[in-house]
């Protein structure tokens, strides 16, 4: 079946897909509201998408998982205490002329970068256990194959929203960056001078050093306030966008009557992807067969934050570029991008990670689709993420580029 001829007899069905994301994601905003990780908002808007996606599909399931919600982002004041903590020895050290607070100091700058690398760059739960578990869940539609399944496609958004990130909503599209740059660069001004201190015979010269590390402390004062969890965005870009994507290809297949001969089709919701991907790596914990160990080909396609057409990439390296993304998976992405009109270059998530890469670290061939100014957006992760800036016609091409790339699956799965 040609998805290419199809749709040119079906536009005005691929509308009606779109209308019904703008409308479904418009009424969880709305009457929902912001759905932190574990919470009953991120509960009720699961069960709202499961009530129409009974209709789409063969089966409707959510599993659920625990998780720390919090925990992800405090990496940000953590580093910020420590440091802090570590400069004080410092000054403490030069003070009384001792170099021992100078080998706290750098055991502290050491814990700070940790807790960066650890939470941040690689996504393991590092200052998880220090924080109140949670139950998430994620939601599973599943459209059967008619006969023997072959082959697995999962489309993928995620339902919760995130913590507003302060000085992006009061700055501008740069302004955590601003804080949490000079914040970094502190970190690792106060890393180096620490060493040598340590390494130096000096006590001016160690003394000078050590002022010198205060003048960054009003920077890690501001960490306290960067994302700020009593406000959490409505998320309606990022990323109810991307599951209603996912819920879009059920519907038209259904409402079409067309179920893949030995194609399995997945619409999947995870939760927690602003905690940390906790969401998505549950889904591959809970599932290891999707590796590809139960005989069936399978790839998952992450959806994530559609709206900005003139930044839409294909992202074939995650994770702030430390987890590679299916070569396979990206072409079979990239292809269907083309059939459809659209030239999507491949790219490097820059800082933070989606759903794929977590397909990817399990051993899923994965892909990921965004179409926002990594700038970041003036709306990423602040208020302004509401239904009434969605766009959409970037909505309706991501449906029509999940739709033929699912049919390309089908016909010549990754080959």
């Amino acid at each position: 079946m040609n998805f290419k001829d199809l749709i040119e007899n079906a536009k005005n069905q691929v509308s009606d897909c779109t209308r019904y994301s703008v409308d479904s994601i418009d009424y969880i905003c709305k009457e929902i509201g912001p759905r932190p990780c574990g919470d009953e908002n991120e509960k009720k808007a699961q069960e709202y998408m499961m009530d129409s996606l009974k209709e789409y599909s063969d089966s409707v399931s959510r599993e659920t998982y625990e998780a720390h919600p919090e925990a992800f982002m405090s990496f940000v004041p953590v580093a910020g205490a420590l440091t802090t903590g570590a400069a004080v020895c410092n000054l403490i050290g030069t003070l009384k002329n001792k170099k021992l607070p100078s080998a706290a100091a750098l055991g502290l700058t050491g814990a700070a970068i940790g807790s960066i690398i650890g939470e941040f760059v690689l996504y393991k739960e590092v200052l998880d256990p220090f924080f109140k578990k949670k139950e998430s869940g994620n939601v599973i539609a599943v459209r059967k194959a008619k006969g023997e399944t072959k082959r697995r496609i999962i489309i993928a958004g995620h339902t919760d929203s995130a913590p507003e990130w302060t000085y992006t909503y009061k700055l501008g599209s740069h302004g955590s960056m601003l804080v949490g740059g000079t914040a970094i660069g502190g970190l690792l001004y106060t890393t180096a001078t620490t060493a040598a201190m340590l390494l130096s015979k000096n006590k001016k010269t160690a003394k000078m050093l050590s002022l010198s590390q205060l003048a960054f402390l009003p920077a890690y004062a501001l960490l306290y306030k960067f994302t700020n969890h009593k406000k959490y965005v409505p998320g309606a870009v990022d990323n109810l966008t991307g599951c209603y994507v996912a819920a879009s290809v059920l519907k038209f297949l259904d409402e079409n009557d067309i179920r893949f001969e030995n194609t399995e089709v997945i619409a999947a919701m995870v939760g927690g992807e602003e905690a940390g991907l906790r969401g998505s790596k549950a889904f591959f914990k809970a599932h290891p067969e999707f590796d590809g160990s139960d005989g069936v080909e399978t790839v998952f396609m992450s959806f994530d934050t559609l709206r900005d057409a003139e930044f839409m990439t294909i992202y074939n390296k995650d994770m702030s570029g430390t987890v590679n993304n299916d070569a396979r998976a990206c072409a079979l992405m990239q292809n269907a991008a083309k059939k459809i009109g659209l030239d999507v270059p491949f790219g490097t998530v820059p800082l933070g990670a989606t759903d794929a890469a977590a397909a990817s670290q399990a051993g899923v061939p994965a892909a990921s689709f965004v179409a926002m100014d990594p700038s970041p957006a003036r709306y990423y992760h602040t208020r302004i993420d509401d239904a009434d800036i969605l766009i959409p016609e970037v909505i309706e091409q991501s449906i029509e580029l999940a739709l033929q790339t699912v049919f390309d699956f089908d016909e010549n799965g990754l080959n």
